[in-house]
């Protein structure tokens, strides 16, 4: 699928390539009659080089965390293994090894729109207060990506440099580091640029209300992010293409900053709501869908049960398509605790195996089925053009 081959490489937000698939995107709506127009935002694009950690004149290679401030320099190290022997450490100007409790999984961006849970705010807080010059977090695998290590602090208002260890290797040179003076280069450099985000718009007559799809169209870095998520953007706009109503305004919109620390892209369409007086009667959003092996899996959020019912019959007369179970990390999420009513369309075994490829060079797209983007993309026209929304 040419819309797919187009998309599937590195775009992180900011980037050329992210400029370029932006602009293509807008170029193929406005051929299909949609109205588009780019809100530009100011987003930082990242560069690393290669960085490592010296002790015992052994050279470790690490991980640097996305955004994260550059540091060359040698310091005396210290490990904390929790939030309380974190608030009892004394790591002024010194390297700082998180482990344990502590690096279990990423943390959210500071003060991140959507979700800050409390436990995050704390230990990040708690690393500004204390002032280490640089940290290193002792990571392995998370379910929620395919990186090993992976990075613990992804976020560009965060100042202390951080790199990440595979825990791995930290299990063998924890003797030689603790306490200890330790050589530390962290290469990393952010730059300031503009990105746009894209919202495509149909209006109708006398319209009943608003449909949107939608589609996180940027990626990480380091990863073609073809499941995640060239696929749902492909869907998006094949989708686009088939929708014939006269019922519903119809807005497209490819956000572009769900994989970057500051969701500005989704904060830009939000806004745009609040100063149109915008009422969103449906939000269909589509995130790491058709993966080879899977079939299509559907989330209902805040539907009645006679619009349950309807959904079902649409749902047994389509191929592929299979009732999904409701996660919250992505773009439909704020609709939906806005009371929105939205329908989330992902692959079926998202937990099952599909994540292990995403946010990493093995997101490829190979992993990826074409027949299952068009029976998605098939499912979303019928729901949008026979649905009757009370």
């Amino acid at each position: 699928m040419d819309l797919l081959t187009k998309i599937a490489r590195p775009r992180p937000v900011g980037t050329i390539q992210n400029r370029e698939i932006t602009d293509n995107i807008g170029l193929y709506l406005e051929n299909l009659g949609y109205a588009t127009h780019m809100v530009p935002f100011c987003c930082k694009v990242w560069e690393s080089q290669d960085s490592y950690l010296v002790t015992n004149g052994n050279k470790l290679t690490l991980q640097v965390n996305p955004f994260s401030e550059p540091f060359t320099g040698t310091r005396t190290a210290i490990l904390v293994r929790n939030l309380e022997e974190l608030e009892r450490a004394e790591c002024e100007d010194k390297i700082l090894f998180l482990t344990e409790d502590l690096a279990i999984e990423p943390l959210q961006p500071k003060n991140y729109p959507f979700y800050y849970p409390d436990d995050h705010k704390a230990i990040i807080d708690c690393l500004e207060t204390k002032k280490p010059c640089a940290i290193i977090a002792v990571t392995g695998e998370t379910s929620m990506s395919g990186l090993k290590p992976f990075p613990l602090i992804e976020d560009g208002n965060f100042h202390i440099p951080v790199a990440s260890l595979d825990k791995e290797i930290f299990a063998e040179i924890e003797d030689k580091v603790t306490g200890k003076e330790i050589e530390l280069s962290i290469v990393s450099k952010n730059n300031i640029v503009t990105a746009h985000q894209l919202v495509a718009s149909k209006k109708v007559s006398d319209a009943e209300g608003t449909i949107v799809i939608c589609a996180h169209m940027d990626s990480k870095y380091n990863t073609d992010g073809a499941l995640d998520n060239a696929s749902g953007a492909a869907t998006m706009l094949l989708a686009a293409k088939g929708i014939e109503t006269n019922r519903y305004n119809i807005d497209i919109v490819p956000f572009n900053s769900e994989e970057y620390y500051d969701p500005q892209g989704e904060l830009i369409y939000l806004e745009g709501l609040r100063k149109n007086e915008n009422e969103i009667s449906l939000l269909i959003n589509i995130d790491t869908v058709a993966h080879m092996g899977s079939k299509v899996a559907v989330a209902y959020f805040n539907f009645n049960e006679k619009e349950q019912l309807e959904l079902d019959k649409v749902m047994n007369t389509s191929a592929n398509i299979v009732k999904g179970q409701p996660w919250y990390a992505g773009d439909h999420a704020p609709f939906v605790f806005g009371g929105t009513r939205c329908l989330l369309i992902s692959a079926s075994n998202l937990f099952g195996g599909c994540l292990s490829y995403t946010h990493c060079p093995k997101d490829t797209i190979n992993l990826v089925d074409e027949k299952l983007i068009e029976n998605a993309a098939e499912y979303i026209c019928k729901i949008v053009n026979d649905i009757a929304l009370a």
